[in-house]
């Protein structure tokens, strides 16, 4: 199968492979079409009741929060620890007016140092501090903080206690594998029609997941809160799942495709047209994406 995927779920740090998208160019199956679509080694969540009954408390419910603050430098290899506690030390000393607002932090393949603590992409205080650090400049005119930049990252007590089915348990194994390629199957949004809200959203993938572990697939759940979605992927590939040279698919990646003919979305598969811009041109069933595990 030729390359021509993206993976909308797993945005932040995924690969972007091509056209794989909810646009208005799909088109739902019919429920008669869905539970065909899903018979065999899929799981049919089309009829799964997600309205008024309890929910169970989500797997990968908020701990602490995620935190937001601007990257001044990143260290990576065996020293990386002590080259970034020396550059806060140096970094305070030159310019003690930020030293207070600034600190070391690990990440899964190296450390970096911070600046700030910020409540998301949005908080305006981190645009002002953005401004502030790029306009600082030496005494020899160049600009040290010239390349800083708004990230993300997951709290020490979220970090420490995943669920053993999040996606982000992966990078806890092989922090410094790049890339580590998964096969994503489904993915759950609200769309904006308020019929699926965050907690929900969370816990139908979170089951997915569960269904398809019971029928022995390494299956992982996924939540982008950055984008409201979440979704479920299986599978851990090798940087050897795509051909760079043709950009097809390996054939461990097509073995795994043949066993989830479809990517579901909210439970149902989708029609995607092969021209949007001419419907008579026929539509095919949307394919699972290959997507790159995220990296912190």
């Amino acid at each position: 199968m030729k390359l021509y995927c993206v993976t909308v779920a797993l945005i932040s740090t995924w690969l972007n492979l091509g056209g794989c998208g909810t646009q208005s160019s799909v088109t739902p199956h019919s429920s008669t079409a869905g539970a065909s679509a899903r018979s065999g080694d899929n799981t049919d969540i089309s009829t799964w009741d997600f309205g008024d009954a309890p929910l169970p408390r989500s797997a990968h419910a908020p701990q602490d929060k995620d935190q937001f603050a601007i990257v001044v430098a990143t260290f990576t290899g065996s020293g990386h620890h002590s080259a970034a506690q020396a550059t806060l030390s140096s970094l305070s000393m030159k310019y003690p007016t930020l030293g207070p607002s600034l600190r070391a932090r690990e990440r899964s393949r190296g450390s970096v140092v911070t600046y700030g603590n910020y409540s998301g992409y949005d908080d305006s205080s981190a645009k002002q501090d953005l401004d502030m650090l790029r306009t600082v400049v030496n005494a020899n005119g160049s600009t040290p903080f010239g390349q800083v930049m708004l990230s993300k990252f997951k709290s020490p007590k979220a970090r420490q206690q995943l669920h053993p089915h999040d996606l982000w348990t992966v990078r806890r194994e092989y922090p410094t594998i790049v890339p580590i390629y998964t096969l994503e199957v489904a993915i759950w949004g609200d769309f904006e029609s308020g019929q699926l809200p965050k907690e929900r959203r969370r816990v139908a993938a979170e089951q997915y997941a569960a269904e398809l572990r019971k029928k022995g697939f390494e299956a992982y759940f996924f939540h982008n809160d950055d984008i409201d979605l979440s979704s479920v992927t299986v599978g851990l590939f090798s940087y050897k799942a795509i051909d760079p040279e043709t950009g097809f698919y390996s054939l461990e990646v097509e073995a795994m495709m043949s066993r989830f003919p479809s990517r579901l979305t909210n439970g149902q598969p989708i029609l995607q047209y092969y021209d949007p811009n001419n419907p008579s041109q026929g539509s095919m069933e949307q394919k699972p994406c290959l997507a790159e595990v995220p990296v912190d």
